[in-house]
């Protein structure tokens, strides 16, 4: 894929992301333990039995909703000329992919809590897409520019 082609393709995720960032961010700060909660129901039915802690710690909240919003805003800045503003897709596989191994460790060293191991994939996964964008946004030819 490239041209026209993948310029569509790889606005239309930046745009897809940004708002499922967006949502995410909302439901972490406004239903925290209803998120642990689904997400701890989803791991029983793949066996693991161990649910993740409530919290009220409200300063870890606020950084997480801080996160989505600056993912948010990067894949927003970076549809808007994804050839211009390509190096921050590598931003945001940074982002993801520290996500990513972070909450692996915390799954292996500290306590078995399906969301650390499902962040770990999903956010894993993310990173790999954001580098896969990067690629494409490489690949959308535009003329040079007189000068």
């Amino acid at each position: 894929m490239q041209g026209p082609g993948a310029e569509r393709f790889v606005v239309f995720t930046l745009r897809l992301l940004a708002v499922t960032f967006a949502v995410v961010g909302i439901l972490f700060v406004a239903v925290p333990s209803g998120v642990l909660d689904v997400v701890s129901d989803v791991g029983e039915w793949f066996g693991n039995e161990t649910r993740a802690a409530h919290t009220d710690q409200q300063f870890w909240l606020a950084l997480a909703f801080a996160y989505m919003v600056v993912i948010a805003a990067i894949c927003l800045v970076a549809q808007a000329d994804v050839v211009r503003y390509r190096p921050l897709l590598l931003v945001l596989a940074a982002g993801k992919a520290a996500s990513s191994l972070a909450t692996l460790v915390f799954f292996i060293v500290d306590e078995p809590f399906f969301i650390l191991l499902l962040n770990f994939l999903v956010d894993g996964s993310l990173a790999l897409l954001a580098l896969w964008l990067w690629v494409l946004a490489g690949r959308i030819g535009r003329p040079a520019e007189p000068g």
